[in-house]
C-alpha cells in the first residue's frame, strides 16, 4: 500500500483526491486501471490518498510494441465517451487549460526573440528549430481554435511513463494501471496519448533514432483502442487531435532547457555530471525530440485543411 498526501489548496491535489474518491475511476473500459483506491482523508490542509502499490513488470524504457499497447488501452477510455457514454461533469475535472497552458509560455518565447542574434544560438537551436518554434507560436490561436472543434472526451491527459505501469490483470491478460490522475478531465479526442509520446522521448535513455516508430505504434494503438470501444470517427481528426495537443503542450517548453544549457556555458560542467553524457549529447537529444515536435506542428497544419 502507498500514502499520498496531497495539498488541499492545489487544485491538482483536489482534484487527484475527488478523482479517487468520486469512483469515476473504478472498472475502466478496456485493458486500463486505475490504481486501486482504499480511502481519501482529509487532514488539516491536505487530503490523504491510500493505493495499492504497483509495479511495473516490463522494466523501462519499455519496447516499441508495449508503449503502442498502453495506448490501445488508453482507446477505449476515451472512445467510450465518444459513442454513447455521457462526459461526467463534476466541478473538479480538468477543462479547457490548454490556452493557459500555451500563455504560460509567452516569457520563454520573449526570451527566444531576444537571442535570436546570439552566437552560440545555433548551438542549442540547431537548423532552423529556432524560426520554426516561433511560427508555431504565431500560429498557436489558430490550431487551439481548431482543437476546441474536436469531438470531447474524458481522459487521463498526464500519461507519462511515471504515471503508467505495464502489469497481469487477475485473469492473466496484459493490463496499463495509470496512478496520479490530479490531470484529469475533458479535453479532445487525441490528447491523452500526447504525454506518453513526449515523456518517454525526453529520457535519457531514449534512443531518438526510433522517435518516429514509436508514434507509428502509440497511434495505431490508440486508434485500435478507440474502434474497439466503437468509434468510427474521422482518423484525421484524431491524428490532429493528437499532434496539435503534443505541439502546442510540450513545443515551446523545450525551449527551456537548450537556452540555459547551451548558451550558459558555466552550468555546462554541472548537466554532464547530472545526465552523465557529454553536454552535446544532451542537447543533440534535446534537438531530436524538438524537431520531432516541430513536425508534429507542421503535421497539424497541414491537417487543418482537410478536418474543416
Amino acid at each position: 500500500m502507498v500514502l499520498k498526501v496531497v495539498r488541499r489548496q492545489r487544485t491538482s491535489g483536489t482534484r487527484e483526491a475527488q478523482a479517487n474518491a468520486s469512483g469515476l475511476l473504478r472498472d475502466l473500459p478496456g485493458g486500463l486501471a486505475a490504481a486501486r483506491c482504499f480511502g481519501v482523508e482529509a487532514h488539516g490542509d491536505t487530503f490523504r490518498i491510500w493505493q495499492e502499490e504497483v509495479m511495473d513488470e516490463v522494466g523501462r524504457p519499455w519496447p516499441l510494441r508495449r508503449y503502442g499497447l498502453a495506448a490501445r488501452h488508453l482507446g477505449p477510455l476515451n472512445g467510450a465517451y465518444l459513442v454513447g457514454r455521457p462526459l461526467p461533469t463534476e466541478p473538479w475535472l480538468s477543462r479547457g487549460w490548454l490556452r493557459e497552458v500555451v500563455a504560460g509560455y509567452a516569457p520563454l518565447i520573449a526570451q527566444l526573440r531576444s537571442l535570436l542574434d546570439h552566437p552560440r544560438l545555433p548551438y542549442a537551436f540547431p537548423g532552423s528549430s529556432a524560426d520554426d518554434l516561433l511560427r508555431l507560436w504565431e500560429n498557436r490561436e489558430v490550431l487551439l481554435d481548431a482543437l476546441d472543434q474536436l469531438p470531447k472526451t474524458f481522459g487521463h491527459l498526464d500519461t507519462a511513463p511515471s504515471n503508467v505501469f505495464a502489469r497481469r490483470g487477475p485473469s492473466g491478460q496484459a493490463q496499463t494501471v495509470a496512478i496520479d490522475w490530479s490531470h484529469a478531465g475533458i479535453a479532445e479526442i487525441g490528447h491523452d496519448i500526447a504525454p506518453l509520446v513526449f515523456f518517454t522521448l525526453l529520457d535519457d535513455r531514449w534512443d531518438t533514432a526510433h522517435s518516429e516508430a514509436l508514434d507509428r505504434r502509440v497511434f495505431a494503438g490508440y486508434v485500435r483502442g478507440l474502434q474497439e470501444a466503437g468509434w468510427q470517427g474521422d482518423l484525421k481528426a484524431a491524428r490532429f487531435g493528437y499532434a496539435a495537443s503534443l505541439a502546442l503542450r510540450y513545443g515551446p517548453s523545450c525551449i527551456r532547457r537548450p537556452l540555459s544549457y547551451g548558451l550558459d556555458e558555466s552550468g555546462q560542467t554541472w548537466v554532464e555530471q547530472v545526465r552523465g553524457r557529454p553536454i552535446g549529447d544532451v542537447l543533440d537529444h534535446f534537438a531530436a525530440v524538438q524537431r520531432f515536435l516541430l513536425d508534429r506542428a507542421d503535421e497539424a497544419r497541414e491537417l487543418l485543411a482537410v478536418i474543416h
